[in-house]
């Protein structure tokens, strides 16, 4: 019998716009795009999801803007694009997370307020540092003030649900900004936070710094010092890390993320995304001006497919399901499957608990404290890579 829950889905919509590029950054992103801009590839959306998507059976539990930068849409842009969603699904409920990011530089008061009159109702703050210099290092658009501001907004705006974001292993960073940038953000009260190492991309502004000499990275240790007292500090002041990366009040956990997390479908709007369902992997025209001509144009944007193969989907369902504090469930992992995790990949979870990275109880299997630590080494028993921690 189908787990229920294995038929959840969500829907990434990926908006590529932002004010100014980050040295970190490589995702699909544009700069010095207008409002006209701003109109075209709102209307490409709405009809690549009339003309193009099929809408699957199942539960949507999760709409997910990103970027880019999505809070330089105008709301009523936004409220276009969900009404449009809506529309097509009339039976998907009031219960649906509907997830923005959002640069704190760029909202205010009554922009928050019509984004959630508009239907959004959880918003995610890229604060990323507290201290300004590491925020001009990063070419970010704003200020820790501004951060301040855009959460006492988001609060006076009616947001109950609020995560922010930040970055550890900055250039030059020292343990004591760190520390800074937790406890400061702690202060503004968010319901969640995100707490990611920083990675370095090829032909990003900042790899090539680095490789001037121009700056450094914290030294190694010194980076997993910082993983560790974002861990205890956030877990004193009563955030439950539920996945290595996040943290939660009780209740308050991502249900997009966790899409990703437990290999649930998702399918994905905008030029270079990236959807999932059941098996096949697909992504769009990564060109932004080529994405919205093709839409306009009739074309199918499709640029690529892959279907994993079943011992590929198991692998990825274990690594992702690792990552997870909790572990994942055998029991789940059976019913997807068909086989018991042990059946086929038990040669690598012997390795892995006789080296005291992984346990296993009677239904989970999970990390251990070392395993978290290590979790680069653990993932690539499973994926041959390092690059998803």
């Amino acid at each position: 019998m189908m787990d229920p829950a294995l038929s959840d889905w969500g829907l990434y919509i990926h908006i590529p716009f932002c004010q100014a590029r980050c040295t970190y950054c490589d995702f699909n992103t544009i700069t010095g795009m207008g409002e006209d801009d701003y109109r075209r590839y709102v209307s490409a959306l709405i009809k690549e999801w009339d003309q193009q998507i099929e809408i699957p059976a199942g539960n949507l539990v999760s709409i997910f803007l990103g970027g880019g930068t999505p809070s330089l849409l105008e709301p009523a842009q936004v409220a276009s694009i969900l009404e449009a969603v809506a529309k097509r699904l009339p039976h998907a409920g009031q219960s649906i997370e509907i997830t923005m990011e959002a640069n704190p530089g760029t909202v205010n008061v009554k922009r928050l307020r019509q984004y959630r009159m508009a239907g959004v109702n959880r918003l995610s703050l890229g604060v990323q540092a507290w201290q300004n210099h590491h925020l001009q290092q990063l070419n970010r658009i704003h200020t820790a003030q501004d951060a301040r501001i855009a959460m006492e907004s988001a609060r006076e705006a009616g947001f109950e649900n609020v995560n922010c974001d930040l970055i550890y292993g900055l250039p030059q960073q020292s343990l004591a900004e760190w520390q800074e940038s937790l406890e400061a953000v702690l202060a503004l009260k968010p319901d969640h936070l995100s707490l990611y190492q920083l990675q370095i991309e090829e032909g990003t502004p900042l790899a090539t710094q680095l490789k001037r000499g121009l700056l450094s990275l914290p030294a190694t240790d010194l980076t997993a010092d910082m993983a560790d007292i974002g861990r205890m500090t956030l877990l004193r002041a009563g955030f439950m890390p539920y996945e290595i990366s996040n943290y939660c009040l009780p209740g308050k956990h991502s249900r997009h993320n966790r899409l990703y997390w437990t290999m649930n479908p998702y399918l994905a709007l905008g030029a270079g995304a990236h959807g999932y369902w059941h098996g096949r992997r697909w992504w769009n025209i990564r060109g932004i001006r080529r994405y919205m001509e093709a839409i306009e144009a009739g074309e199918n944007v499709k640029a690529g497919e892959e279907w994993l193969d079943r011992q590929e989907e198991m692998r990825e369902y274990v690594w992702l399901g690792l990552r997870e504090e909790g572990g994942f469930s055998r029991t789940r992992f059976h019913h997807k499957f068909g086989v018991n995790p042990e059946g086929l990949l038990g040669s690598i979870f012997r390795r892995l608990h006789n080296q005291g990275l992984i346990e296993r109880d009677k239904d989970r299997i999970r990390l251990t404290s070392r395993g978290r630590d290590m979790a680069n080494y653990v993932f690539r028993e499973f994926v041959g890579t390092d690059q998803y921690a």
